[in-house]
This record gives structure tokens, C-alpha cells and sequence, in this order.
């Protein structure tokens, strides 16, 4: 048998693009769960149980831990798949990536545009992980309103960049869209 060692010039990292794509699945899955779960609460009967279910309860204690893990992981991944098609291919990546960017699209940093680059890099060195909520109000018998609270879509970062503190909001579907777009290159002759 030959050494594995000599088999090729250069072994880049191995890139899973289909264990990425499902990262960006259970992401989508559980935003789009958060609003499901307010919305079933929202239209609820009045004479319904006013307490949330125990998969609400549920999801409001797993979700911002998940999301966060998942979107690391993305994060990392897309950095990795950036650098490795960046040398295999230079310039067909570079041109392919222009146009999978997320220019005005996947959020805003300090009040401009946010890029798929740069919000991985954000997403990686964010000491401030906040997903952004909104609310469902619900009547109950006693003509009280009882609100729950569900997922926006958002997720606000914020850290240092040397001695300067940056904020950005992250729009979840729209950076996943643009992830899974990013992940559809192939260099020539693969």
C-alpha cells in the first residue's frame, strides 16, 4: 500500500457542504417553530388552557443556545469554504463570490452593509449573541391580555474589533439563503 501521506500536492480540509446545508435547515426550522408556536398560542380559544404548551416551554429553552452553536458552526464552515475554493480556484471563486455576497441583503454592521464574510466573522467573535423577539398578545376570560414571545427573525451581535465596539443585526434567512447560494460552487473540473 502507498503512504496516504504523498497522495496529494495539497489536502485542503474536508468541506461537508451537505452537513452545512442541514445546520442551515435546523436554523430555518427553528425560527419558523418559534412563530408557529406563538401563533398556535395566539389563536388559542379563550376557554383554551392560557398557559404555553409544553413544546413552547420547550423551545424558548433550547432555541438561542441552538441557534447559537448552529450558526457558529456555519460561520466557521463558510470561512473555511472560502479560504480552500479561494486557492483552488481563484479567480472563478472570487467572481462566483461576488455575486453570492449578501450585499443589502443579510444585514447591517454600524448602521451599513453587512456581507457574508464579514457576518461570519461577526457571528465568530460576537461576545454579545441576542436574538431579537416580538410578541402575541391573547384576550383571556377575564378580558386581560397575555402576551408570549417568539422569535423575529433578527439576531443582533456586538464585540470589539481591537479597542472599537461594533454592532450588528444579522437578518437569519436572508444570511442562510446566501450561505446555501455561496455553498453551490464548483471549481472547474470537479
Amino acid at each position: 500500500m502507498e503512504n496516504p501521506y504523498q497522495k496529494a500536492e495539497l489536502k485542503p480540509h474536508y468541506l461537508d457542504r451537505e452537513a452545512c446545508r442541514i445546520k442551515c435547515f435546523d436554523v430555518f426550522n427553528i425560527m419558523s417553530a418559534s412563530v408557529a408556536l406563538a401563533g398556535e398560542y395566539e389563536m388559542a380559544e379563550p376557554e383554551d388552557p392560557v398557559e404555553p404548551s409544553a413544546m413552547f416551554s420547550l423551545h424558548h429553552r433550547l432555541a438561542e443556545p441552538r441557534l447559537s452553536q448552529l450558526l457558529l458552526d456555519i460561520a466557521v464552515f463558510v470561512r473555511t469554504f472560502d479560504d480552500v475554493m479561494s486557492d483552488a480556484a481563484p479567480d472563478a471563486y472570487t467572481e462566483f463570490a461576488s455575486g453570492t455576497d449578501g450585499a443589502n441583503f443579510i444585514g447591517v454592521l454600524d448602521g451599513g452593509d453587512l456581507r457574508l464574510r464579514e457576518a461570519c466573522n461577526k457571528i465568530i467573535h460576537a461576545t454579545d449573541f441576542r436574538p431579537v423577539y416580538e410578541h402575541v398578545d391573547r384576550e383571556v376570560p377575564n378580558q386581560e391580555l397575555q402576551r408570549v414571545w417568539h422569535l423575529d427573525g433578527q439576531i443582533e451581535l456586538g464585540g470589539m474589533l481591537g479597542k472599537k465596539q461594533w454592532q450588528a443585526t444579522l437578518f437569519v434567512e436572508n444570511f442562510l439563503e446566501t450561505v446555501l447560494d455561496r455553498l453551490e460552487f464548483e471549481p472547474a473540473g470537479k
